[in-house]
């Protein structure tokens, strides 16, 4: 039971949002699907940041003395992150990306009226405000909980749309300013330069003129970690906010125990094996901020 008027229009819509998830969601069987290059970027990222500061600050390290190791570290991090990035960026019209999720929604933005946004899946699109004469947590399906998505759907569609509260109408769309500012950052962030080298460097094997001043050396961590920050930021933009996924996840995933080789020696952690973890913890705890004001950023 649906309160859109528009069912014609609803249709359309629950098609392509069946369409955008399934190329994001972690849990299809798609092998290349946007979370999936997510994680296998971040895990990636992490898990060579961990590693290279254990080879190169624990002067008992087995790996120490191999500066071979550190070499082929070094030049495979870049390189996979280059390319993930790249993938996640690409615009091209069969492939599994970001940048091709959000083409297609802001093309599509005509299917995303205020009453679809609203009440696309069954919540009601105007309901009656409900004394709360219980206490505790109520079910999906209660009205209180109803009333709740009512108000807060509103609420966001306002700020999606710039349309104030006294002046809603059912067929109040996205304002082109949110997609705009979504386009924005990715524009910037060190993401333009990571696709110039790439293009330049890893992909293609450009001679001097078309390369000019651009060097591989241009590209360090702070560059690599900001692009994937605006990757996560849209990405959330895109999925939590303006498609209402209901889900949100931490940026990092878990991942396994014994993650970092050997974990105990008799009854103690291994010490190689606690610094490993402290430092994956730091870069866990800055990464999961990342989307923390998304909302209030895309709306400002």
């Amino acid at each position: 039971m649906t309160e859109v008027k528009d069912t014609a229009k609803l249709q359309a819509f629950t098609a392509k949002r069946k369409e955008w998830f399934e190329s994001y969601d972690v849990t299809t069987d798609e092998p290349n699907s946007i979370l999936k290059q997510i994680h296998i970027m971040i895990l990636s990222e992490m898990s060579y940041r961990v590693l290279i500061h254990e080879h190169r600050e624990q002067q008992e390290s087995e790996t120490r003395p191999l500066p071979i190791l550190g070499y082929l570290l070094e030049s495979g991090y870049f390189s996979s992150q280059i390319l993930a990035i790249r993938r996640l960026l690409d615009g091209s019209g069969d492939v599994l990306s970001l940048r091709r999720v959000l083409d297609d929604i802001t093309k599509q933005r005509e299917l995303i009226t205020r009453e679809i946004f609203v009440s696309f899946d069954g919540t009601p699109y105007d309901i009656e405000p409900l004394e709360l004469k219980t206490s505790g947590l109520q079910s999906a399906d209660s009205p209180f909980s109803a009333q709740m998505r009512c108000e807060m759907r509103h609420e966001r569609f306002d700020a999606l749309s710039k349309v104030p509260a006294d002046a809603r109408t059912r067929v109040d769309s996205i304002h082109p300013d949110v997609f705009a500012r979504l386009e924005d950052w990715l524009s910037k962030g060190g993401v333009q330069n990571l696709r110039k080298i790439s293009n330049k460097y890893v992909a293609h094997a450009a001679d001097a003129k078309s390369r000019g001043n651009l060097a591989p050396a241009s590209l360090d961590f702070s560059e690599i970690e900001e692009a994937q920050r605006v990757i996560i930021r849209v990405t959330q933009a895109i999925f939590d906010i303006i498609l209402s996924s209901g889900t949100y996840s931490p940026v990092v995933p878990m991942v396994p125990l014994g993650y970092f080789g050997n974990v105990w020696d008799g009854n103690s952690m291994v010490v190689s094996t606690t610094c490993m973890q402290a430092r994956w913890d730091s870069l866990e705890e800055v990464r999961n901020r990342w989307p923390l004001d998304v909302e209030e950023e895309l709306f400002a």
